[in-house]
């Protein structure tokens, strides 16, 4: 039985991201043992958070630009509220005031019909002010005897801890959301085409909303659990983080025109990622050349991608001509 194109699509990147971790466990030790393998996991967390989202903001045709801004921020309010409320109820108090202004972002693109890239430049400006004005311009620490109070974050169970666990339940919940309901279809039927979308009956609002709201959230979250881990919050911190997770995006099949992606083709591209960057880390490149490799591989699926787009194509041009004949 043949495979279908998106499960195809899908081996091929996973194979992708066994055969980058190959390479670099080959040159590497640290690579096969627990501990490496937990410091790959926690040090794919936040990107993977981001990048859930974000994913979900391409896949329904939008952009959300602002997460960095909005991990920043939740950071900084999370530390701030952790000495009096404790780590769990920071966290999901401010993972739940992200995803609230997640979805009054999504709620102005949606009823002002702005382009989102242009609107999420402007709140990811700012955020990051209202960020600085939080913080007081200056690093926001966790008093020195409280500090106790984020041990359980250094946990671990064989390579995984709160954090990486974090990002795996975030991750089977978004894909469930986003392949198991109607609301999660909405959103792969509205970046697929909304003329055809709209006509169908499907609302446009709707998987918007919800596409900033979770992009926001899993932002927030993603910056409560790095800023408390490490018991301090930057106002300039995650302005990178972008970046990256639209790069694994973009390497997981994520389409930018909507319409097409997958969670776990974004899990591959983060991972292949990952291991990339950590793989040349390891190896004590420089900085540059973990940019240039990252750059790379992303040109290098891109032109992939676009070959056998067209090689597909001329294919079934040739099939039609054959049978017309």
């Amino acid at each position: 039985m043949m495979a279908s194109p998106q499960a195809r699509d899908l081996l091929a990147r996973a194979a992708l991201m066994v055969a980058v971790y190959a390479i670099f466990a080959a040159m590497l030790p640290t690579y096969t043992s627990l501990k490496g393998g937990a410091a790959l996991l926690d040090g794919a967390v936040l990107t993977g958070l981001i990048a859930l989202g974000v994913g979900l903001t391409m896949i329904a045709g939008e952009m959300d630009l602002s997460v960095g801004s909005m991990a920043a921020l939740c950071g900084v309010i999370a530390v701030k509220l952790a000495p009096s409320a404790g780590p769990m109820p920071a966290i999901l108090a401010v993972a739940a005031f992200a995803a609230g202004l997640g979805a009054l972002q999504g709620l102005a693109i949606a009823w002002l019909r702005i382009n989102s890239m242009i609107f999420t430049i402007g709140t990811l400006i700012g955020l990051r002010g209202i960020t600085l004005i939080a913080s007081g311009e200056t690093t926001v620490l966790i008093p020195f005897d409280r500090l106790a109070m984020t041990d359980g974050f250094a946990a671990r169970f064989l390579v995984f801890s709160p954090l990486s666990l974090t990002l795996l339940a975030a991750a089977l919940a978004v894909g469930l959301f986003a392949n198991r309901t109607l609301w999660g279809r909405e959103l792969y039927a509205i970046g697929g085409g909304r003329a055809e979308a709209r006509a169908a009956g499907v609302s446009i609002r709707r998987p918007i909303v919800l596409a900033f709201a979770l992009s926001a959230g899993l932002a927030g979250l993603g910056g409560a659990l790095l800023s408390l881990r490490s018991g301090s919050a930057s106002p300039l911190g995650f302005e990178a983080v972008l970046l990256e997770a639209v790069a694994a995006c973009l390497i997981g099949g994520v389409a930018l025109q909507g319409g097409r992606g997958s969670i776990p083709g974004i899990l591959c591209g983060l991972f292949a990622l990952r291991f990339l960057i950590s793989g040349i880390g390891g190896m004590g490149a420089p900085f540059w050349a973990q940019s240039l490799a990252t750059g790379a591989l992303l040109i290098i699926v891109i032109v992939v991608e676009a070959l056998s787009r067209a090689i597909v194509a001329r294919r079934a041009l040739a099939r039609r001509g054959a049978s017309a004949t």
